[in-house]
């Protein structure tokens, strides 16, 4: 019923003037992300950063190894979860730049009104939520007409202007067009599916012991 992406949350002012995915993995920026091996949202963040190295490389796979390997030194706190490393740089206050879910990162925003600054890079990933009726579930409880009924309601106008109010992105695109205010509706967005053949892949070519993320990160 809606999608989202991976942007940066920089401090207010983003004194360390980051736009983009090739500004981070400078020297001297410290970054927040959580760690791809345990949780599941920082493999969008580790996945939207290697879709921006393989664009600017072409498809070199050694330089987009190098590209990751370079981010991945400059992170300062690998948390086991996104939650943590949300409170790791809005709480704590460390690092000088949080890859975040964009609704995360506008939610940090919103709780800590004039601290923190959101930056959409050239390239992130498109994130669709899936939504489904566990039968085994509804039967047992008896909720089958009641949650089937809920989830069409998420593709309702009235529901897809509430998940845009809260930061998500309407999958209807005429109500996305709505929060063109809020979202970069002309960001680039590579795909799970069609840029790397899905998520079971994905987790074996980057994710599983001893691929590329065992590969580039250096504690």
């Amino acid at each position: 019923p809606y999608t989202s992406t991976i942007v940066f949350l920089v401090r207010k002012g983003n004194p360390k003037d980051l736009k983009d995915w090739d500004d981070i993995v400078k020297p001297g920026v410290e970054i927040i992300t959580p760690d791809p091996k345990t949780s599941g949202g920082a493999r969008w963040n580790f996945l939207a950063a290697w879709g921006f190295a393989n664009e600017l490389y072409k498809g070199d796979e050694e330089k987009d190894k190098q590209f990751l390997a370079d981010l991945y030194s400059n992170v300062t706190v690998l948390d086991s979860g996104a939650r943590g490393a949300t409170t790791t740089f809005v709480e704590n206050k460390q690092g000088d730049v949080l890859l975040a879910w964009e609704n995360e990162a506008f939610l940090s925003q919103k709780e800590h009104p004039g601290e923190f600054e959101i930056v959409t890079p050239s390239i992130s990933i498109l994130a669709q939520p899936s939504v489904a009726v566990v039968d085994e579930v509804a039967d047992k409880r008896g909720t089958q007409e009641v949650a089937k009924a809920y989830l069409e309601y998420l593709y309702s106008d009235e529901a897809q202007r509430l998940e845009g109010e809260n930061f998500y992105r309407p999958s209807n695109e005429e109500i996305l067009k709505e929060f063109s205010d809020t979202f970069d509706l002309n960001l680039k967005l590579v795909n799970i599916d069609d840029d790397f053949g899905g998520w079971a892949a994905a987790t074996e070519k980057f994710f599983a012991d001893g691929a590329i993320f065992d590969q580039i990160y250096k504690k």
